[in-house]
């Protein structure tokens, strides 16, 4: 008797979701005294054909956080993932941790969001998620 077990068939564009955050209050730098809190997002992902990461050592950003308040995105560097064998469909997990966490001058209160994605070395952009929103101490 024998067996195959089906590999997965994900999508060659990566796609994400937003399993936690482990905080959606923090303490903002500008706060008195300045405060380096931080949040850890834990991410899912799955691509494909395995090509997320860097290319050849680029240090072009490639998981992208975008502020609700201001568009402005922070880029970071999503690791190196290629997996091994014929198989190159992948799935998987990655924690970020993001600080410090600016106020926009005057409040004393921000109430924000960041919209997540990440690019493989194709130049593929995964879907866009969105954490539920985190407010940000700034006293």
């Amino acid at each position: 008797m024998s067996a195959c077990i089906n590999p997965p068939d994900y999508s060659v564009i990566p796609e994400i979701a937003i399993d936690s955050l482990t905080k959606t209050y923090v303490k903002g730098f500008s706060s008195n005294p300045p405060v380096m809190d931080s949040i850890t997002f834990y991410i899912s992902f799955t691509d494909g054909n395995g090509d997320l990461g860097p290319v050849n050592n680029d240090t072009t950003p490639n998981l992208l956080f975008k502020d609700s308040r201001t568009g402005f995105i922070n880029g970071f560097q999503f690791p190196f993932i290629t997996p091994e064998g014929n198989v190159k469909d992948i799935s998987g997990y990655i924690a970020y941790t993001f600080s410090p966490f600016d106020c926009i001058p005057g409040n004393t209160i921000d109430t924000f969001y960041y919209t997540i994605s990440i690019v493989d070395r194709a130049g593929n952009f995964s879907n866009e998620v969105t954490t539920p929103n985190i407010i940000c101490d700034c006293n």
